[in-house]
């Protein structure tokens, strides 16, 4: 047998064995889903504290009517928009791994003139803030109502957080930063922001107006958090600021 052939002879097996071994490895997963975009009223201006939702997956946009879904699931569904105001807006959407999908959604307002009317108990808010006073029962936060924010007299959210002992609110560039202080002797740090019991990551406490609140707690540790409130993809350790808008009336 010549050289070459024997040669030859020795490559092929080392080829099918390269073969096989570059087919056992896996491909990396591709990325799940990502969806951002913003909210404008149809005059073009940025609506802020409207919640969004996909699939299970919820935000609020910030200031500038940003929001961001991150880690969806792949597939078909619909993105539900809301805001207290706002003509609600569902819209159709498929989604694919790898890939980020951007938005822009405009909404109209409801106009309309309610009539006065005059109740002691509003069963609309009763329903709405079901979870607030299951919370205020169990005592381990601090907790106003409406119509305890206006027996404050005070005309934004930071102003009612300065009442709350351990709650530091300090100016940021014309806005203003929370920082509650915590037990264990580490250094104070940023609570967690909810709206009506969606996560609000990219929230400024004052971006709400205090007229838009039916109620408000502040949790300044993880003890005292509830359990639906202790999200992983947050800051639980350091508490949280939940905030229940008014019902309209």
């Amino acid at each position: 047998m010549s050289n070459s052939a024997r040669v030859g002879s020795l490559w092929r097996p080392l080829l099918l064995v390269a073969a096989l071994a570059s087919g056992g490895f896996a491909q990396p997963a591709p990325s799940p889903p990502t969806l951002m975009g913003t909210v404008r009223d149809s005059g073009g201006a940025p609506v802020m504290s409207v919640r969004v939702s996909f699939l299970g997956v919820g935000a609020v946009t910030d200031s500038s009517g940003f929001f961001l879904l991150p880690g969806l699931r792949a597939g078909a569904g619909t993105l539900s928009v809301r805001r207290i105001g706002f003509e609600p807006r569902d819209v159709a959407l498929a989604l694919a791994d790898g890939r980020t999908d951007s938005l822009l959604i405009v909404l109209t307002v409801i106009a309309h003139t309610l009539p006065g009317v005059t109740t002691e108990v509003d069963p609309a808010v009763e329903l709405r803030l079901s979870d607030f006073y299951r919370h205020r029962q169990n005592g381990m936060g601090s907790y106003f109502d409406r119509k305890e924010l206006e027996a404050l007299r005070v005309t934004r959210i930071s102003d009612a957080l300065r009442r709350v002992p351990g709650v530091r609110v300090m100016s940021d560039r014309g806005r203003y930063q929370v920082r509650v202080g915590r037990s264990s002797g580490l250094r104070d740090c940023p609570p967690d922001f909810w709206i009506d019991g969606v996560r609000a990551p990219y929230l400024n406490i004052d971006d709400v107006p205090l007229r838009d609140v039916e109620a408000l707690e502040i949790y300044k540790g993880p003890s005292s958090l509830p359990p639906e409130l202790s999200n992983r993809f947050g800051n639980p350790s350091c508490g949280a600021v939940v905030i229940w808008t008014r019902v309209p009336g």
